[in-house]
């Protein structure tokens, strides 16, 4: 199962909930590998026939009709939720999914008809390099 941090980044990117926005904004003051994340979420994307598209991950962030009041009936009573600030930060800490490689820009490429394994592959390994490193 993947940590919560990478499934509210893969949730966000294909239903963009005010829950999931509030979920990010908690985890973008939490230590993560970002370049780890972003190939994360490529490759995920990559298996389900998505194309990852980070431009259009933040379009969806801001443009999209949050339930803003739905989420404040949620938190503690104590809790400040400012819609600005919670997409600040989010724009802020998950910038690192723009800066794209090259090999995940052709895995993105490859997304819709998922017929090159070989790159995925390629991909797959660079993921299990840098778990290794962190470790």
């Amino acid at each position: 199962m993947a940590p919560p941090s990478k499934t509210a980044a893969w949730a966000s990117f294909q239903r963009a909930k005010v829950r999931d926005l509030y979920d990010l904004r908690c985890f973008a003051v939490t230590p993560f590998h970002g370049e780890l994340l972003r190939r994360l979420a490529v490759l995920k994307l990559w298996q389900v026939r998505d194309p990852f598209d980070p431009e259009l991950f933040f379009a969806r962030l801001r443009g999209g009709h949050h339930e803003w009041e739905d989420l404040r009936r949620l938190l503690r009573s104590s809790e400040r939720l400012e819609p600005d600030d919670v997409l600040g930060s989010i724009d802020t800490r998950f910038a690192v999914l723009r800066s794209l490689t090259e090999l995940e820009r052709k895995v993105i490429a490859d997304a819709k008809s998922g017929r090159n394994r070989p790159l995925a592959d390629r991909l797959r390994a660079e993921i299990l390099a840098l778990f290794e490193a962190a470790a």
